[in-house]
């Protein structure tokens, strides 16, 4: 059982590493020693704090996208443009930091598998959707939280291609596939039936 979970420097500094660890090396690869040499704290600091690496692992990422929902919490669901939401959502998406992204993504991968993540994960996307179902209102799109579950795919697809192949035009590139979507969630059913004609889709 971990000890002491009251905030103090060398258990912060080791949360805060083993984040940066993990974004490194992948959670698989994250060791005891890894993450207090990062933290410039004494190897048995961990095992004092934490029962085992998986609780220090489990536990540096809960916080890390606790700490990154907050920051990308709505604060004014009303007043949303579209055209903001995918702008903001673009810069987001496209501004984290490698180590960061890389941390974010082993998150969502090992949420599957981890109960103590999954929780936080879906805290974090849920923050995203949020905005994208604020743009969809603004919008006057029909589907809101449905729809929203298609912004949050695309950028969470355009992070990964920006972490294996970096271009320079990639946040402009996300932020005009957002709002084409925006554009495309917003056309009258008449203009949808014909577009969905034209593109040789007999689904509906």
């Amino acid at each position: 059982m971990a000890r002491n979970r009251r905030k103090q420097p060398r258990r912060d500094a080791l949360l805060e590493a083993a984040v940066e660890v993990v974004g490194e090396r992948g959670v698989a690869g994250t060791t005891h020693r890894a993450v207090t040499e990062r933290a410039e704290v004494p190897l048995a600091t961990a095992s004092y704090y934490f029962s085992s690496i998986d609780e220090l692992i489990a536990e540096a990422l809960t916080a890390f996208v606790k700490q990154r929902a907050e920051e990308i919490g709505l604060p004014h669901q009303g007043d949303v443009a579209p055209a903001q939401v995918a702008e903001w959502y673009a810069q987001q998406v496209m501004g984290l930091d490698k180590s960061k992204r890389l941390a974010f993504y082993e998150v969502l991968l090992n949420a599957a598998r981890t109960p103590e993540l999954a929780e936080a994960a879906r805290n974090a996307l849920a923050s995203y959707q949020d905005w994208a179902v604020a743009g969809l209102n603004a919008a006057g799109a029909p589907r809101g939280v449905g729809a929203a579950r298609a912004f949050v795919a695309l950028g969470l697809g355009f992070g990964l291609l920006h972490l294996v192949e970096s271009q320079e035009s990639d946040t402009e590139d996300l932020f005009v596939a957002l709002r084409d979507l925006f554009i495309g969630s917003v056309l009258d059913p008449d203009e949808h039936a014909a577009w969905t004609q034209r593109l040789g889709d007999s689904r509906e």
